[in-house]
């Protein structure tokens, strides 16, 4: 397994690599932006073909170059059923804010639910949805790499005041990964991290544990 990490657009955005070494296939996790200018020689320099597209969920800092990419790969774009829809030009069109602008559609080939498998080559790629963030949020688990997406970060947690957000679901999110075997964190922005780091340090991880041990 080999994993890149790209930081993209205005709110530095991670988009990951991800390659099966053995079949030569890699995905690319949240194309974000910059699809000619970072993620496409990227992938040259990767050596893998890509072989699918997965987005932890539908905000516009996640998916703006997501319509370059697919034009120029022809991979498959996965994303959790609840999210699907805001992949839409009609959706985008209520966020103000200038970065996303000039958003062009590229809609779900596959949607994903809840306890998913995904094959990439001889890589498994487990589908947890942790809504919270977005209703739709996904995090994938592949071997001792967990891609958080918006749910967990380093010493933080994905905002729940957002359209779709929930405070309850991202305290419950939270809990079901805090009792994950420990493994490395690459979340949607910010720094990689580790799972049992965050179990000590993370206040939001704490919280909502602790807070699951009152009841």
């Amino acid at each position: 397994m080999k994993i890149e990490a790209l930081r993209v657009g205005p709110l530095a955005t991670n988009c990951y690599l991800l390659g099966d070494e053995d079949s030569g296939l890699c995905a690319v996790i949240d194309p974000g932006a910059q699809c000619q200018k970072k993620i496409l020689p990227a992938l040259g320099q990767f050596g893998m073909k890509c072989a699918m597209i997965l987005l932890t969920h539908g905000h516009y800092d996640h998916i703006m170059a997501l319509r370059d990419l697919k034009d120029a790969v022809g991979a498959p774009i996965y994303i959790h059923e609840k999210d699907a829809h805001m992949l839409t030009e009609e959706y985008l069109r209520g966020w103000k804010a200038a970065a996303a602008q000039g958003y062009r559609q590229a809609l779900a080939d596959n949607l994903l639910r809840d306890g998913d498998t995904i094959a990439l080559g001889k890589l498994e790629i487990a589908v947890l949805n942790t809504p919270g963030h977005t209703p739709g949020s996904c995090v994938y688990l592949c071997q001792d790499a967990m891609f958080a997406g918006d749910t967990l970060f380093r010493g933080g947690c994905g905002r729940w005041d957002l359209d779709g957000g929930s405070m309850e679901q991202m305290q419950d999110s939270l809990r079901r990964l805090a009792a994950l075997p420990d493994c490395r964190v690459f979340p949607g922005h910010d720094a990689a991290t580790t799972l049992e780091t965050e179990r000590q340090t993370n206040p939001y991880l704490i919280q909502a544990v602790n807070h699951a041990d009152r009841h």
